[in-house]
């Protein structure tokens, strides 16, 4: 997926094979909002990615990354 806000993560969801809407699904139900809102987060179309749905994919999806290196805004290699 393409104009990601977090370049990072996109390239860990492509390394893994990860589902974009697993992640926005599963991380709604988590936080208590929609899918479409955990979305447009990730996209930085609306609102900012809250610190709760951080680290709960972090956790869920990449339990061996940090957070701050799979949702910063600039392309880093990852740091365990």
């Amino acid at each position: 997926m393409a104009n990601l806000k977090y370049p990072n993560f996109a390239a860990e969801m492509a390394r893994t094979g990860t589902s974009y809407d697993e992640v926005y699904t599963k991380t709604a139900e988590a936080v208590g909002k929609s899918s479409e809102t955990v979305q447009n987060w990730i996209l930085g179309r609306n609102g900012e990615l809250t610190v709760k749905a951080a680290f709960f994919i972090r956790d869920n999806f990449f339990p061996t990354m940090r957070v701050g290196y799979l949702f910063s805004e600039q392309a880093h290699t990852p740091t365990n």
